[in-house]
């Protein structure tokens, strides 16, 4: 029996502005983080991996994100529950390392973005990605189709 990890990223984000009604295009919008952020998405899975695997979690991670008006990561802060002592210290490590290369699209005010993970661990036989096929003018043989 194979072991795979399910991870599910949803990406919520809310803008911050100013107090005197700014114009709310000065930050960035969810859609933008959610776009922006999806190629980070990997190296943020491999780190909660290679960082969380001993300590038996299934979980979530959320990355609590403040992103400076030149697209780079201002602050940087994480939950992690269930992760505890020196596993924590390493995810800690690891992905602050990595929030510093993060870079998204430029705007005018600062953008607070929270970007959830849910960790599942399955034992199934057979579980994982399956190829299918779907297409309106067929799919090759011998390839298992799906419904639309």
């Amino acid at each position: 029996m194979r072991r795979l990890w399910l991870v599910t990223a949803a990406m919520f984000a809310t803008t911050v502005a100013g107090a005197r009604g700014d114009d709310p295009s000065a930050t960035l919008t969810s859609a933008e983080v959610q776009t922006s952020f999806a190629p980070y998405l990997p190296e943020v899975r491999a780190c909660y991996l290679a960082n969380a695997r001993g300590t038996g979690v299934t979980g979530v991670l959320r990355l609590e994100l403040i992103i400076h008006p030149n697209g780079s990561v201002y602050r940087f802060g994480f939950a992690a529950p269930g992760v505890r002592g020196r596993s924590l210290a390493r995810l800690d490590g690891c992905l602050r390392a990595l929030a510093t290369s993060w870079h998204l699209p430029e705007r005018k005010g600062f953008t607070s973005a929270v970007v959830p993970y849910l960790f599942q661990r399955t034992s199934a036989p057979g579980a994982g990605p399956i190829e299918s096929c779907w297409d309106a003018r067929g799919c090759p043989p011998g390839t298992p189709r799906t419904s639309r």
